[in-house]
């Protein structure tokens, strides 16, 4: 999920509400706040600015405490998640992530769990770069290209793809995005990962919360 602020509410508003939710779910759950850090990969310090309401999360804070908690992200940023399950079931579009050169990322569905399954709409603009960290354990993401053509970098690994052209990912190390060519690059993502397993070792150290970054750099 990035080190810019989301698309979704005014900053303050969705700061505050985050907050609330992160002391909801911890007292569900029954975490501490040395817990939550371990579990989500941050550090403790940036977990007691969220839950204060002192800080907006950008969309890699959110992926991380989603997955902490076995939530998708959609249910995160849900005071009152469904609990019961139709047939068939709406969901709402949520835009996470924009950029001044008019990049976004849009969540459309989701399903929470200890195996989370989210559905994404990406476009990068040229020149826009979205930075991503490591997500948990064995998070696959699966990529098709409907426009324009995209640069994948996962760890020392890359590959261009074309319009129609699809790929598999797992990005449980850092992974970006740009547009391959000076046309924007258009692309779906589904995200399979799974929840309440992140321990931070001696390779992959607790995050703290970043500082301003320019608008079209990011990190899902």
């Amino acid at each position: 999920m990035t080190d810019v602020t989301t698309a979704l509410d005014p900053e303050r508003v969705l700061g505050q509400a985050i907050a609330v939710r992160i002391r909801q779910l911890r007292r569900d759950q029954n975490l501490t706040l040395d817990r939550l850090a371990k579990l989500s990969g941050l550090s403790k310090g940036t977990v007691v600015t969220l839950e204060q309401g002192k800080a907006n999360p950008s969309i890699g804070i959110l992926c991380r405490l989603a997955a902490a908690f076995s939530l998708s992200v959609a249910d995160l940023l849900n005071d009152h998640p469904s609990t019961v399950r139709l047939p068939i079931e709406r969901t709402e579009t949520r835009t996470l992530w924009t950029s001044a050169k008019g990049s976004f990322a849009q969540l459309h569905s989701s399903i929470s769990g200890r195996t989370m399954f989210e559905l994404w709409s990406w476009a990068i603009m040229p020149g826009d770069v979205f930075s991503a960290d490591a997500h948990s354990p064995d998070t696959r993401e699966l990529i098709s290209v409907t426009q324009g053509s995209l640069s994948v970098v996962v760890g020392t690994h890359a590959v261009i793809l074309s319009q129609g052209e699809s790929v598999r990912l797992v990005t449980d190390q850092p992974h970006s995005y740009t547009a391959a060519s000076d046309l924007p690059a258009h692309f779906s993502m589904a995200v399979l990962e799974h929840g309440g397993q992140r321990d931070p070792g001696p390779s992959s150290p607790a995050t703290k919360m970043p500082g301003p970054v320019p608008q079209d750099t990011a990190a899902r």
